[in-house]
């Protein structure tokens, strides 16, 4: 049975709600009661990183620690939880590509057609647990960026159904 719980953060059908500000803010209530938390965001976009996108149309990227260029919201992450974040907090449907178009070049695959369902939604699933499974955290907080409604959020909304299955309802809500 899992230690780490894991809880999800979506927006329904509107984008700029300010998920991130009140990911934040949930985190905040829990490490005032003395639990170690940390969240990740998911961003459904294709590109890998926000270092290369419009900062008018998206804004600003956040430069991690560890050198990754990832969204905003993990500087506010940062600041209000007084935490590092790294680039294992920033997740993008770029990112999730790459490795698995990567892994099927290498084979990994054995040849198998990739599919959306199971390669990249249990590449997700990877993503979203690495931080849980460092036994650092008594809670991960995970934000899916975009809105519900946006047909690139549903692999992530398929992921997070599979992990809440794995996972038991006592580890993993939304």
């Amino acid at each position: 049975m899992p230690s780490t719980k894991y809880v999800f953060v979506t927006g329904g059908v509107s984008s700029s709600l300010g998920k991130g500000i009140i990911s934040a803010s949930l985190a905040k209530l829990l490490q005032a009661r003395n639990y170690k938390v940390t969240i990740q965001k998911l961003d459904p976009y294709i590109n890998v990183d926000p270092g290369t996108m419009n900062p008018y149309e998206h804004g600003e990227c956040y430069v991690t620690d560890d050198g990754a260029e990832t969204d905003l919201d993990l500087g506010h992450y940062e600041r209000f939880l007084n935490i590092s974040t790294s680039q294992k907090n920033n997740i993008t449907t770029g990112k999730i590509y790459q490795t698995v178009i990567e892994k099927e070049r290498r084979g990994d695959y054995l040849g198998k057609t990739v599919q959306v369902i199971p390669h990249i939604t249990d590449e997700i699933k990877k993503g979203i647990t690495a931080l849980g499974k460092s036994s650092q955290y008594d809670i991960v907080i995970i934000e899916i960026g975009g809105t519900v409604g946006d047909i690139e959020s549903l692999p992530y909304i398929e992921a997070v159904r599979q992990l809440k299955l794995t996972l038991g309802q006592n580890n993993a809500i939304n």
